[in-house]
């Protein structure tokens, strides 16, 4: 990077936008606030669960979710494409279908999307512990540059003392699968003797 490039970086900051939208999902019902991620890297993933990129993110996200859990936050950020994603019954079916663990925020009115500048699914864009949006990315890939950026700013807030490490407001939400996720499906007892499930 260039000394012009990081000082216009230094100097021209943007603070994050508020997050609002329907519901938020995977907080143990607490409906959260931009503030609730002060201290933490913020990852906003803008998708939707048709679109397959979105999903790749998902998967792309999850080491990184893991190695950095301490100071890290990952928000999904639930923008439909279409209009049957807006419904709250499907878009929380989805979450549980693809074991998504962090806290998600149901924009069906898409205010979010457009408040943060989204154009297409996915879109990542990363908040430092300060507030101020630091990367806006589209599309899939963009794991290893992620993570060298994650590195940075732990290293400069870290210094700052703008960090904070400890657990994020990730919490599980209960199952409404239950032992039905296969309604009418035999299963074979230990007898050989099978059951309808």
């Amino acid at each position: 990077m260039t000394e012009a490039e990081t000082s216009i970086r230094s100097n021209y900051r943007v603070r994050a936008s508020e997050l609002v939208g329907r519901n938020w999902l995977n907080t143990g019902g607490k409906q959260l606030n931009l503030v609730d991620f002060r201290g933490k890297v913020l990852l906003l993933d803008f998708w939707s669960f048709c679109c397959i990129n979105c999903l790749h993110v998902l998967d792309e996200l999850r080491p990184l979710e893991e190695k950095y859990r301490d100071v890290l936050v990952t928000v999904g950020v639930h923008s439909p494409k279409f209009e049957h994603e807006a419904d709250p019954v499907a878009h929380a079916a989805a979450i549980e279908r693809y074991e998504i663990h962090h806290p998600v925020l149901d924009d069906p009115e898409l205010e979010t999307w457009q408040a943060y500048s989204a154009r297409a699914w996915p879109t990542l864009v990363v908040v430092d512990p300060e507030g101020y949006i630091v990367a806006h990315l589209s599309g899939e890939g963009h794991a290893g540059g992620l993570a060298s950026l994650v590195e940075e700013l732990v290293t400069v807030h870290e210094a700052k003392g703008t960090l904070h490490r400890g657990d994020g407001p990730y919490v599980p939400a209960e199952s409404t699968a239950g032992d039905l996720r296969f309604p009418g499906k035999v299963i074979a007892l230990p007898d050989g003797v099978g059951s309808a499930g």
